[in-house]
């Protein structure tokens, strides 16, 4: 008996997701809602794939050939749920978000019924597919745009990881709709280019999936709240006397504390240690000194990490040093927002300094 690698990829994709599924679900971390779409995912895509298999090798009768479209309806809504479940703290399953799957319900109830519509309909496929894409990056979108209001780094709650999941994911979709509207996307020896792909992305979504999700918590509706409220007033104001009053008290206090060097102070944080409401501090913030929380403590590190590098504590400090005790825990990211301060890198600074 021969066997060959173009058959061998399918049977892999099976065995990895279904692995990878059950580590998922029995994973205790604080992200387990998250864990259990992410699951859920993989599982779909590992019975879609046994399908693929047994159709390869003639086991397969008309139910679970017609099956073969209906799997692809469910994965965008659970993409879009399991991208929802990271950014938000607090996600709880709700009966209404079993409307995300009524197509891959329609699709499959017909399959059983002797009815496919893969045929006729196939192309609504892949209409679900990009515009839950679309849905899932408008909400990473979002939620960055909530982190700089109301955290002071984006280095753990960054989620560039979950974006190149939509790009692998964009590719394998692409190379898919290639293949079937155009032309064989085979390589040598029948080997799928679209189930390299999709190996790539169960691996990459596996190992970013169990291990980012427990570095940041998530957003809250509160959150989300100070960037609404941002949006409504975001044209220029006047400050009355109150205003004054509290913004030289939040200047006050960020001249004579140093509480921006902890690298993971959020607005709320803040908001407590100066004795007023975080939305307040937020207004505030927006409407007068026209930054977002990010760029406004970040403006403090910088002129810290300035200072030290003018009168350093000894001959041997690194950069590095400085940054990490000024509240940075990413080089590219001292580095961009100092020279965009400055007009120098830290270390051309330093050198100025030095002569």
């Amino acid at each position: 008996m021969t066997i060959y690698i173009a058959d061998v990829i399918p049977l892999i994709i099976v065995l990895q997701s279904l692995l990878f599924a059950l580590v998922l679900l029995t994973d205790n971390g604080p992200k387990r809602s998250a864990n259990k779409y992410l699951s859920l995912f993989l599982i779909v895509l590992g019975l879609q794939f046994t399908a693929v298999v047994l159709e390869g090798n003639g086991l397969a009768n008309s139910f679970i050939i017609s099956t073969l479209c209906a799997y692809g309806f469910a994965y965008g809504p659970l993409l879009y749920l399991y991208t929802r479940s990271l950014i938000y703290q607090s996600f709880p399953f709700k009966k209404k978000q079993l409307f995300h799957f009524i197509p891959f319900f329609f699709f499959l109830v017909f399959a059983a019924l002797g009815k496919p519509f893969c045929s006729p309909f196939g192309i609504l496929l892949y209409v679900s597919l990009f515009t839950y894409l679309v849905f899932s990056i408008k909400e990473i979108i979002r939620y960055r745009n909530v982190i700089k209001e109301t955290q002071s780094s984006i280095s753990r709650t960054d989620l560039v990881w979950l974006e190149w999941t939509m790009v692998l994911f964009s590719l394998s979709l692409l190379l898919d709709l290639i293949d079937q509207l155009l032309w064989s996307l085979d390589f040598f020896a029948g080997i799928s280019s679209i189930h390299l792909a999709i190996l790539l992305l169960i691996n990459w979504i596996f190992y970013k999936g169990l291990k980012q999700p427990q570095i940041f918590l998530g957003i809250t509706k509160n959150d989300e709240e100070i960037l609404h409220q941002k949006s409504k007033s975001s044209e220029k104001k006047t400050p009355d006397s109150e205003d004054k009053k509290d913004l030289n008290r939040i200047q006050g206090f960020m001249k004579t504390n140093d509480a921006y060097i902890d690298s993971e102070l959020t607005l709320k944080e803040l908001a407590k240690h100066i004795d007023i409401a975080p939305r307040r501090l937020s207004y505030l913030i927006n409407s007068f000194l026209h930054q977002n929380f990010m760029g406004f403590v970040n403006e403090y590190r910088i002129e810290k990490a300035k200072h030290r590098l003018e009168n350093p504590i000894d001959e041997k400090e690194t950069i590095l040093e400085i940054m990490y005790d000024v509240g940075f825990n990413s080089k590219s990211s001292f580095n961009t927002l100092f020279k965009k301060q400055t007009g120098y890198t830290p270390s051309e600074y330093k050198k100025s300094q030095s002569k």
